[in-house]
């Protein structure tokens, strides 16, 4: 999985933001700031922890070459009824266990897109709050150059409030249907876990110790005369 940072909290444009907001009462603009800070990102941290776990998890991967060894191992020496019940066992576990990692592997990539999501979507919240702090500076000098027209930096100051948090919203609706297409997978995918193949028992001719011979060892050429 490719590192990936949190984008960092501009708090210098944050805080103009802020202020203009609350000066202005603009409470569209100051819950959009909230909702960034506190609940945007979410736990993605943990999230992401997670996907990890579940796509580098080696108990699949370890069980499936334990059993493959016992069976490469077994063939070389024992034959009858029993050895053979036991390879059958064994092949069959395999594919079991080679399914349910697929599954695994997939969950994980699901995580992974979600996470690439809320990672790119706070990056751009983040680059709109410092877009909109450039565009309250730029409100109030204009102002300062024009003194004699104070309306016109409320309205200047309004625009730039209302369009932080307009753009905000739209983001967050993108972002939210992107979700919602990887939430059917993720749906399918719980459906498909919860259908885990478990490892049947193996059979009883397998552990009956009568019902395994050891091969005979191949006797060697006899030396030319």
């Amino acid at each position: 999985m490719a590192t990936r940072e949190k984008a960092e909290w501009p708090e210098d444009s944050a805080n103009k933001v802020r202020e203009k907001a609350e000066k202005h009462k603009h409470k569209g603009a100051l819950d959009a700031l909230d909702m960034i800070r506190t609940t945007l990102f979410g736990n993605a941290d943990r999230m992401e922890e997670l996907a990890v776990w579940w796509g580098q998890a080696a108990y699949m991967v370890d069980s499936e070459t334990y059993i493959d060894d016992s069976r490469n191992n077994l063939v070389a020496y024992w034959q009858g009824g029993g050895f053979d019940s036991y390879n059958t066992y064994a092949i069959n576990a395999t594919k079991r266990i080679s399914r349910n990692e697929g599954v695994f592997n997939e969950i994980a990539g699901t995580m992974e897109s979600c996470i690439d999501i809320v990672y790119e979507t706070y990056g751009d919240a983040i680059g709109f709050i410092s877009e909109c702090a450039n565009q309250l500076v730029e409100a109030t000098t204009n102002f300062i150059e024009d003194w004699f027209n104070p309306p016109g930096e409320a309205a200047n100051m309004l625009r730039a409030l209302n369009g932080f948090a307009q753009a905000v919203s739209d983001l967050i609706e993108a972002s939210v249907r992107k979700m919602g297409d990887l939430r059917q997978m993720g749906v399918f995918l719980a459906r498909q876990g919860s259908d885990f193949s478990d490892v049947k028992e193996m059979a009883e001719p397998a552990g009956n110790s009568g019902l395994w011979a050891v091969k005979p060892v191949p006797k060697e050429p006899a030396a030319a005369q």
